[in-house]
C-alpha cells in the first residue's frame, strides 16, 4: 500500500469518511490530476456528520476518466465493467482493518465513468444538471457532492429499501 495512503488510514485524528476524501484527493487530484469539477461523489456523502460512510461512489467526467490509467499502474485499484458500466474500483477494507485493527466491512472508493449530461438513475442527477442548478457543496478537500436537497431527491428517486432510514434522517436534518 501506498505510503502516503497509509499515513492518512493511520491517523487517528480523522473519521472514516474524512480519510476517504482525503485519500480521493490524494489519487484523484495529486496523482492523476482530475479536475476537481469534473467529478462528484454520488450518494450519502452530505449526512456524514450523521452516519457513517464506509464507501465513496463517484461520477467522473468520461475524459477525465481516462487519466486514471496513471493510478492504475501505480497497483491503486483496477478499471472494469460492472453492472454494464465502466468503473475504477479501489477496495482498501482488508488494509483498513489492518493498520486500524478495526472489522469494517467497506473502506473503498469507486468511480463510474460518465458523460456530463449522464447521471444516475437519470439526467437529473448528471454532471451537466447538478453544475447548471448549483446542486453541489463542498468538502474541505475541494470535492462536490449532493448538497441535503438533492440527496433527497435522489434518495427518493432511487425509493430502495436502503433509502428509507436516510429519507427520514435527511429530512429531518433539513427541518431544523
Amino acid at each position: 500500500m501506498d505510503k502516503i495512503i497509509k499515513k492518512i488510514i493511520l491517523d487517528k485524528k480523522l473519521k472514516k469518511y474524512q480519510k476517504l476524501s482525503k485519500i480521493l484527493k490524494y489519487i484523484f487530484v495529486d496523482i492523476a490530476g482530475i479536475d476537481q469539477k469534473k467529478y462528484f461523489i454520488l450518494g450519502s456523502f452530505s449526512i456524514r456528520k450523521y452516519r457513517t460512510i464506509s464507501d465513496l461512489d463517484i461520477n467522473l467526467d468520461i475524459k477525465e476518466f481516462l487519466k486514471l490509467e496513471k493510478v492504475v499502474e501505480k497497483n491503486m485499484g483496477k478499471i472494469e465493467f460492472y453492472n454494464g458500466q465502466i468503473r475504477w474500483f479501489y477496495d482498501m477494507t482488508s488494509e483498513y482493518n489492518q493498520l486500524t485493527k478495526s472489522s469494517e466491512n467497506d473502506f473503498s472508493i469507486e468511480a463510474f465513468q460518465k458523460f456530463p449530461n449522464e447521471g444516475f438513475p437519470n439526467a437529473k442527477f448528471s454532471q451537466k444538471h447538478l453544475t447548471k442548478h448549483k446542486l453541489f457543496d463542498k468538502d474541505e478537500n475541494g470535492h462536490q457532492f449532493f448538497n441535503l436537497e438533492t440527496l433527497l431527491k435522489w434518495k427518493i428517486t432511487m425509493n430502495r429499501p436502503k433509502n428509507q432510514d436516510d429519507i427520514i434522517l435527511i429530512k429531518s436534518i433539513i427541518s431544523t
